[in-house]
């Protein structure tokens, strides 16, 4: 069994056309009014968080080589 998340009613003021437009795109997809919303909320709010991956430098690294790396070469935990 999926255990739903939790959900609060809130009151929001948008845009009327973006509304419109939502509305339009749910009648598309046919899903609910409420589900474009929080998609489009949880898409917006997941490109804003920042990544945990680590930019590896690979200037001077012979990669002909074999080299031990290991998991804190490519993450920060």
């Amino acid at each position: 069994m999926n255990a739903q998340p939790q959900k609060v009613r809130t009151t929001l003021y948008i845009n009327k056309q973006l509304k419109k437009l939502a509305e339009i795109q749910a009648i598309r997809e046919n899903v609910t009014l409420q589900e474009i919303f929080n998609r489009a909320l949880f898409s917006e709010l997941q490109k804003q968080m920042p990544s945990k991956k680590k930019k590896i430098d690979f200037i001077g690294l012979d990669l002909d080589i074999p080299h031990n790396l290991s998991r804190k070469d490519y993450y920060e935990d």
